[in-house]
């Protein structure tokens, strides 16, 4: 299949490559680069059929939908494992982290385009300055915690099934992260809603898995306030691009999955005591 950028681009310059070939290094299935053209803004690359996880859900019982969703931890866990080491050729995704700037740019971009954008809210000076206060909180308790590789949007349309093979797409914006962001990113995925008795089973998978590998003793509590905040920014964030799809692009097609996950953001805020202020500031604008 044939991949077309907008724009002209110099081989491993470009951020997909570069991610490819530290992936590949790093001895994970992505789809095989058949050859480019940086002049004409061409990538080829393996067919990896139509079978995204998300498709292949639809029509699996549910032993087999716990099945899939255990195969792909343990893919995450191997990108977490291999791809968190350097390789000869520099990759830029270790230039780039999820820090307290990088949320809170995807916290304002939630602001502009769905809070003042969809939902068209005069947002006051005194809201405003307590929800920016909030994101900062935030913000700052994830930034704080211990990095990985991180894939960046690790859900079920990004991950192929093939020959019973599992394989990772839209890569190119990897950085380091916390753990639980890719986790966070597949297990309250806007596509596939996951029934809570199986998400915590999943949780406990990953945390069985990857403390096998470490040989650590994860502290079950706190990897779960972790990632149940981590769900909120992750969630906002989704949010923010399915508002900009309609406000900026015209597209309505995401709209239909901002109910569900404003659902998401509402039970991990109404969680935790010190999600309380932000909870109250966003209801004077959200109907959860």
């Amino acid at each position: 299949m044939i991949m077309k950028l907008k724009d002209k681009f110099y081989g491993e310059n470009l951020a997909y490559i570069n991610v490819h070939d530290h992936l590949k290094r790093s001895c994970l299935r992505v789809p095989e680069i058949l050859g480019f053209d940086g002049e004409m803004g061409i990538i080829v690359l393996e067919d990896l059929g139509n079978a995204t996880m998300e498709i292949r859900i639809a029509s699996s019982s549910n032993g087999e939908i716990k099945n899939l969703y255990e195969r792909a931890i343990d893919l995450l866990i191997d990108l977490q494992i291999k791809a968190s080491t350097p390789k000869e050729l520099k990759c830029v995704a270790f230039t780039l982290e999820f820090d307290i700037e990088k949320f809170m740019f995807e916290f304002n971009f939630f602001k502009k385009h769905y809070l003042e954008g969809l939902l068209k809210a005069k947002i006051t000076t005194e809201d405003t300055e307590t929800l920016n206060n909030e994101f900062i909180n935030l913000s700052e308790i994830l930034a704080a915690e211990p990095k990985v590789f991180t894939h960046r949007d690790y859900h079920s349309r990004n991950i192929m099934v093939l020959n019973g093979e599992l394989a990772m797409l839209d890569f190119q914006d990897a950085r380091k992260g916390l753990c639980q962001y890719d986790l966070a990113s597949l297990l309250r995925d806007s596509y596939i809603i996951l029934e809570d008795s199986l998400r915590d089973q999943l949780i406990e998978y990953y945390i069985c898995k990857s403390d096998g590998h470490s040989g650590r003793r994860t502290d079950r509590e706190e990897f779960r306030r972790i990632f149940d905040l981590t769900c909120v920014q992750r969630n906002i964030k989704a949010i923010g691009t399915f508002a900009y799809q309609k406000m900026v692009r015209g597209n309505d097609f995401y709209l239909k999955y901002i109910p569900d996950t404003l659902r998401y953001v509402k039970e991990n805020l109404e969680k935790y005591k010190e999600m309380k202020g932000l909870k109250a500031v966003l209801s004077n604008y959200i109907r959860f």
